[in-house]
């Protein structure tokens, strides 16, 4: 039994802030938490309750609850009356991390539309796949961004732009918006929690990303799993109560579900700060000395965060005493990591937390924190109090604890579904469970653990990555007749990207030509950073699919799927 699980028990009773009942979402019976917030605008009001506490910190640019809360509601009321914009209608918020992108993600919510937060880095024809994929009728950006969705082919005069840098012609300032009067909270008709409140493109087994339609249930659920958890692991750790907020240092990017779902939601409604880093590529240095200037107390956000913390040696150079939390997910850690997170961060006292989740789990599903992580390092939890974990057969058959299979999750922060996708939803989605393609086993303490991932998916420093996508775009280099991308390990980031390309026949490309032909069409992070030319054929199976556990120097996958299913991918 988990160390947590008497105090999960008692949190979760009759009469808690975390009760727990029974309830029916999609037409699935299954636990949820009784006292939740029914619409994620609802959480404006009580972060309006939390009035001049600072909420937002980039340098000098500082933001209260209040501030914040009301520049939004000035924004939505501007998308309303002045664009147009109309519940349900989807507008993109595009960016670095900034103080202006979550105000933009709540101006969103307050005008009841579906925000649909592109990944920053993505290039302009991913992006004009993304916007017409969403019908996304506005943008919310940075200057850089604006210049990517203009290539994309949007309207300049349906794009508003935050921060420094130079704004593009026919594109509206941002903080004209944000001069106008702010509305009231209830503007306009509360949308039903079951309906989608955001888009959140992940990779696509065909080559394309796909849409998760988080729901306002799924996001203010996972909400709720991340207070739970988080206080009976305080209690469990012996912390007492003294009301003191967090100060959070958010290094990973807004638009991921991590920092979104665990950090950014749950800190509106608890009161807690988020801090940024300065604008540009992350550094360690600047991390640490953020960390003391600031007296942050929790960090973290994906493993590679915290090997490159450490790697910098930034607990030599800085006071870190203020850390009393680390909590981190999206990738496999190791248990070595957490031996040398313990030795840098004198005053954790044990409270090192992991998770484990997707985007279309809205982030948690299972997680473990202090002495159970400790006991138990290589797992990533178990399940929350509302979530159901089974490991399965390809066919969904249930397999006994000890036994690997592929992780099915069900709950009310699962998805109904992606965006458009019948085809991808019929496969995902069975009986209320989403397979995950992940591979893993459950003990009999009900622990799971995470033995594989997906083959054709590569996690690089967290970010997920889907291997077809980048094979798809390389088979169109004339010198490529076949191409294979796989992970590889690396020692900071987890895995890089390794093309293995069959040359045609009298071609002789370099490295640099690919990868260049790569980084036109693609996010820098998707271009293979090592590459092996051959002639002979790549390794097929006889209904002509590439094998690539050869490729990978092992004998045999750790658990096979259909080939014609595309679920595990």
């Amino acid at each position: 039994m988990a160390h947590v699980d008497p105090i999960l028990n008692e949190l979760t009773g009759p009469g808690q802030l975390f009760e727990i009942e029974d309830g029916v979402v999609h037409g699935y019976r299954m636990k949820v938490y009784k006292n939740r917030p029914r619409n994620l605008r609802d959480l404006l009001a009580i972060g309006l309750g939390h009035g001049d506490l600072e909420y937002l910190t980039q340098g000098d640019v500082r933001y209260s609850f209040a501030e914040a809360i009301n520049r939004a509601l000035s924004v939505a009321g501007a998308l309303h009356h002045r664009f147009g914009v109309k519940p349900e209608d989807r507008v993109a918020v595009i960016g670095a991390n900034a103080p202006d992108w979550v105000i933009a993600y709540w101006a969103v919510v307050a005008a009841q539309g579906v925000v649909v937060p592109f990944n920053a880095w993505w290039k302009a024809a991913e992006l004009e796949f993304g916007i017409e994929d969403s019908e996304t009728t506005f943008v919310l950006c940075d200057a850089q961004r604006a210049r990517v969705a203009i290539d994309a082919g949007f309207d300049p005069d349906r794009i508003a732009v935050w921060g420094p840098g130079d704004r593009p012609d026919g594109t509206v300032a941002f903080d004209e918006l944000a001069a106008e009067p702010p509305m009231a909270l209830d503007f306009v008709e509360a949308r039903h929690e079951d309906e989608v409140t955001g888009l959140f493109y992940t990779s696509g087994t065909t080559g394309r990303p796909k849409g998760s339609a988080n729901t306002h249930r799924n996001i203010i659920t996972n909400l709720m799993n991340f207070g739970v958890l988080n206080k009976a692991q305080g209690i469990a750790a012996g912390e007492e109560s003294t009301g003191e907020k967090a100060s959070y240092l958010c290094i990973i990017p807004l638009f991921h579900a991590t920092a979104n779902f665990t950090y950014m939601v749950p800190f509106m409604f608890a009161g807690h700060r988020l801090v940024f880093l300065p604008p540009g590529k992350f550094e360690a240095e600047s991390a640490g000395r953020l960390i003391e200037a600031e007296r942050v107390t929790a960090i973290g956000g994906v493993p590679t965060i915290m090997a490159r913390l450490i790697e910098a040696g930034i607990h030599e150079r800085f006071d870190l005493s203020s850390v009393t939390s680390i909590g981190y997910g999206g990738a496999p850690a190791s248990a070595a990591l957490l031996a040398k997170i313990n030795g840098a961060f004198p005053n954790l006292k044990k409270k090192v937390s992991t998770a484990y989740g997707l985007t279309e789990t809205s982030a948690i599903a299972t997680a473990t924190g202090g002495l159970d992580y400790q006991e138990h390092p290589s797992s990533v939890g178990q399940a929350s109090p509302v979530n159901e974990v089974k490991i399965a057969e390809f066919d969904g058959e249930p397999l006994p604890p000890g036994q690997t299979g592929e992780i099915w999750l069900k709950g009310p922060n699962v998805i109904p579904g992606y965006w458009r996708r019948p085809e991808a939803n019929a496969r995902s989605f069975v009986d209320g469970w989403f397979r995950t393609g992940d591979v893993g086993y459950i003990d009999d303490e009900g622990f799971v653990y995470i033995t594989d991932r997906a083959k054709d998916m590569v996690i690089r420093g967290g970010e997920n990555i889907y291997c077809v996508e980048i094979e798809s775009i390389l088979e169109g280099h004339p010198a490529v007749a076949e191409i294979a991308v796989i992970g590889v390990p690396h020692p900071e980031l987890g895995e890089e990207l390794k093309a293995i390309v069959v040359v045609s026949p009298g071609a002789d490309p370099s490295v640099a030509d690919l990868a260049e032909f790569a980084r036109e069409r693609l996010a820098d992070f998707k271009v293979p950073a090592h590459w092996e030319m051959r002639t002979d054929p790549l390794p097929r199976n006889p209904a002509g699919k590439v094998l690539k556990a050869p490729l990978r120097g092992e004998h045999a996958a750790v658990f096979a799927v259909g080939e014609e299913s595309d679920s595990a991918l």
